[in-house]
């Protein structure tokens, strides 16, 4: 197994099972199976979970079981989730994180993230997207580092080994460590070929936080963004893939732990899952390689939320909210703080 240290000193394995599975409740029963798999049968340590998934509960009774069958230990696992946009109000977070832990059957996470540094309107545990009459997502201005904070608190409680942030922008990185007392452990973000986020990954590496990329393969499979052909297509990834004997999968996910970023491929295909894996005996890409896949950079970004209002209209989801983070166009001056 590889591993990544974290700021805490804990080391992180590099390379985990995503599970966000959109769908109802078929999905998340594949879902929770997909990871029983990954730990059972192949060797997953790391599980990356989330609030918003709405898969938390099935997963923890496929973790417990595992406990009770001794197939694990709970300390064999890394386990991280994540903060929902609802839950920022620092008097809700403690409250968002109980939540999580009972329904993963847990006494505490590895990793907690910040999902998003936007606020949604707290409408109770499971209203997740609030909405107004005309179907808008119903924004507030709840400061991401007033809820770093009680993030903190967490930490120091000990119900969380370490906290992280999702889709934060250079800007709000480092107005977060300058304005806190801890420096986040993880900044997990959309990477891969065509949406690198080198700048970020350079960013992280300055400032001792480890870069996790999400939608390795581009996530054709999402609504969102622009349409392209699939990324497991690539020609150039093929050419690499039968060079060096492997798959295209592989090629990616290797070429991200050579550039010290951490991955967490979501499958529930016990196939998939098996090659995601062998990428740990794989051999480095070469120069020309690492090369080659840089050049595939298109700043295409997937993850660009939408919402169907009432009237039929699509919008951005989060882009109103103050603190959006994708409006901020990554540039070198961005390594300097």
């Amino acid at each position: 197994m590889a591993f990544l240290r974290l700021n805490t000193g804990v080391q992180m394995p590099a390379l985990g099972i995503g599970t966000w599975h959109h769908g109802g409740p078929e999905a998340k029963r594949e879902m929770a199976e997909a990871v029983r798999v990954a730990v059972e049968d192949i060797g997953f340590r790391h599980v990356d979970c989330a609030h918003i998934y709405l898969n938390e509960a099935e997963i923890g009774d496929v973790l417990n079981d595992l406990f009770k069958r001794e197939v694990v230990k709970r300390g064999d696992l890394f386990i991280a989730s994540k903060l929902w946009c609802t839950h920022h109000k620092p008097e809700h977070v403690e409250e968002a994180l109980a939540l999580t832990l009972k329904r993963l059957r847990l006494d505490y996470l590895d990793l907690y993230y910040m999902h998003f540094p936007v606020a949604f309107e707290y409408q109770g545990q499971d209203v997740n997207l609030p909405e107004d009459d005309e179907g808008r997502i119903k924004m507030t201005e709840d400061d991401y580092v007033d809820t770093w904070k009680a993030m903190e608190a967490l930490q120091e409680k000990g119900l969380v080994k370490a906290i992280g942030i999702c889709n934060f922008n250079s800007l709000q990185i480092k107005r977060l460590v300058k304005e806190s007392k801890t420096i986040p452990a993880a900044l997990q973000i959309e990477s891969n070929p065509r949406m690198q986020n080198d700048i970020l990954r350079r960013l992280c590496h300055k400032m001792g936080i480890v870069k996790v990329g999400y939608s390795p393969f581009g996530s054709p499979d999402l609504p969102w963004g622009e349409k392209m052909p699939h990324l497991l297509l690539d020609e150039t990834l093929n050419k690499i893939a039968t060079k060096h004997k492997t798959t295209p999968a592989r090629v990616i996910l290797k070429w991200q732990l050579q550039r010290g970023v951490a991955v967490t491929p979501k499958s529930v295909f016990k196939n998939e899952l098996e090659d995601n894996f062998k990428v740990l005996q794989d051999a480095d890409l070469d120069e020309d390689d690492l090369k080659a896949v840089e050049k595939l950079e298109r700043n295409a970004r997937k993850l660009h939320q939408v919402k169907k209002l009432k009237n039929g209209e699509i919008v951005s989801r989060d882009e109103k909210s103050i603190f959006y983070p994708f409006k901020h166009i990554e540039t070198e001056d961005a390594l300097d703080f």
